[in-house]
């Protein structure tokens, strides 16, 4: 456990600036929108609206806007991490090699399971956790905001958007950034690039043979699956937290990432090092 705990330390001070980044982005954000409505309410000018409430108009319960409004504004949160994400899981298993150093860690007294585990909890999963932290801080805020815009405190229906949001991340780190960590052992350099044009290429070999064969053979279209994976997040018909959960669909996104961890740890642990 020591030995893990060292490992991720060391991943998070090698990439530190990366994963300040999302949260920076979006106390920003948030900073200007608070600026804006204390500037609005100071100056009292009726022609200035920063309202983060409008979703809630199309709800009778005001409590479900709150929710469908929380769950939106998380969606901002998701796309800042996830952009950290593209960043960091691609280079998981090969930053070392691209900087010459790999042959210095595999030489450390540590497995290599458990080098390649601290890898990925640090470049797939800990974006999780940065969800979350801000996640609470964007909730209080909504619901602050709530109280004066919508004349009610729904703390509770902000939290449960924001979990759908959570686990939607959850679910984006499991199948793509899963992927993205196979990607990283499998190429040296721009792992995501050939990793994405490799898929095309067998998109592209589906859709010949299913011409060839004049759609008698219907394949799968390999990014319509992973997409799938992720569930349906719609905002005019929101999910519950149970749904997003208790999906078969869940249980394979953890059962694909499961096996882009094993893939790429084997080839990570036998591919060749250059001293």
């Amino acid at each position: 456990m020591a030995h893990l705990i060292t490992l991720l330390k060391t991943e998070y001070l090698k990439r530190k600036k990366t994963y300040w980044t999302p949260v920076w982005i979006i106390a920003g954000i948030m900073g200007g929108v608070i600026l804006l409505g204390l500037i609005a309410s100071w100056t009292h000018k009726v022609d200035v609206q920063v309202n983060m409430m409008d979703l809630s108009m199309f709800f009778e319960d005001m409590g479900k806007g709150m929710y469908v409004n929380a769950m939106g504004t998380m969606m901002l949160v998701v796309f800042a991490f996830s952009i950290s994400l593209l960043i960091n899981a691609p280079t998981s298993l090969s930053k070392e090699k691209q900087l010459g150093c790999d042959l210095f860690y595999r030489c450390q007294p540590i497995n290599i399971w458990l080098n390649t585990a601290g890898k990925y909890i640090m470049h797939v999963l800990s974006g999780v956790l940065g969800v979350i932290v801000v996640g609470f801080i964007v909730t209080f805020i909504l619901t602050i905001a709530s109280a004066k815009a919508m004349g009610g405190f729904y703390l509770g229906a902000a939290l449960s958007g924001m979990f759908v949001a959570v686990v939607l991340y959850f679910k984006v780190c499991l199948v793509f950034g899963s992927l993205f960590f196979l990607f990283s052992a499998i190429f040296k350099n721009s792992a995501i690039v050939k990793g994405l044009i490799t898929m095309a290429l067998i998109d592209f070999v589906f859709y010949l043979i299913e011409q060839i064969f004049r759609n008698t053979i219907d394949l799968p279209s390999i990014y319509q699956l992973l997409t799938s994976l992720l569930g349906d997040v719609n905002l005019n018909d929101p999910p519950g937290l149970g749904k997003m959960i208790w999906d078969v669909k869940f249980l394979i996104s953890i059962l694909f990432a499961g096996l882009c961890y094993t893939g790429g740890s084997l080839i990570y642990k036998y591919q060749r090092t250059e001293a």
